[in-house]
């Protein structure tokens, strides 16, 4: 009689199972911060950082909000590839002057990079901090889905800042990316690629390239199975690459889940 009465809660249980192993993402760090999603209205809010011995020109200025057009193009032109529609809009924090540090730390790419970028930039430019600026800029913009892009006049590799559960939300709620205008060689960097790159992973994509966190193995297997994905590699043309079904299935464009998806996932995030 009794197995009648736990039927229920053994088959919730089973359902419970089966949906926690179906999330591309552990709940702490997917759609936990700012950027809730890569669908329906994304804000994005722009910043130039510079030093006093190198600024930003207007003429490099006016370059780059065209660059970040082109990968705002391209990422509703690979969302709508999945039947999903994003509605992006940006707007220049300090009305578009440069935002002036003493040093501008170069990303390496090793796992250590300075992560407060956005609360660095939010609390020179007056707010309090990251939760009150994303309470004034959501009633503003009437938009709860909001990611920061800064644009540093410096070297390096450019690196997301994604929000996670249990972090100080005063400090890190507003998640962002720092994209450099170079490489730390000087190489020139492929900016409306490494924009669209840097924000996939706000909203949950893996790196699918060797780094700190990731294999070299899978790095081969993504080559045989998304060559030209995105998170795999960066183009100076956006057309030589796209956001293959792994990479969909984990913002949440694809859901149809292979067996396959959960092997590449990176030691952040296990």
């Amino acid at each position: 009689m009794k197995l009648k009465v736990h039927f229920p809660v053994i088959t919730l249980l089973i359902l419970s199972i089966i949906s926690s192993t179906m999330q591309a993402q552990n709940n702490d760090r997917w759609r936990a911060g700012s950027l809730k999603e890569l669908s329906g209205d994304v804000l994005f809010l722009v910043c130039f950082v510079s030093t006093p011995n190198d600024s930003w020109k207007e003429s490099e200025k006016d370059e780059i909000l065209v660059k970040l057009n082109e990968s705002e193009n391209w990422l509703k032109e690979q969302a709508n590839q999945y039947d999903v529609n994003i509605d992006f809009k940006h707007s220049l924090l300090n009305n578009g002057d440069d935002i002036l540090f003493d040093t501008i730390e170069a990303g390496m790419g090793i796992g250590n990079e300075r992560v407060d970028w956005v609360y660095r930039v939010l609390k020179r430019i007056g707010y309090k901090n990251s939760k009150q600026a994303y309470r004034i800029i959501k009633r503003k913009h009437k938009t709860d889905n909001i990611a920061v892009v800064i644009m540093a006049k410096a070297g390096g590799t450019s690196y997301s800042m994604r929000y996670r559960k249990g972090y100080d939300k005063k400090k890190y709620f507003i998640e962002g990316t720092i994209i450099f205008d170079s490489y730390s060689n000087e190489a020139p960097m492929p900016i409306p690629a490494v924009i669209a790159h840097e924000t996939l992973h706000l909203a949950g994509a893996w790196d699918l390239y060797t780094t700190y966190a990731q294999t070299a193995d899978r790095q081969q297997k993504a080559h045989e199975l998304y060559p030209d994905d995105i998170m795999l590699r960066v183009d100076h043309s956006l057309t030589n690459i796209n956001i293959d079904k792994l990479t969909a299935w984990l913002i949440g464009w694809n859901k149809n889940q292979e067996d396959i998806f959960e092997w590449f996932r990176p030691s952040d995030y296990r």
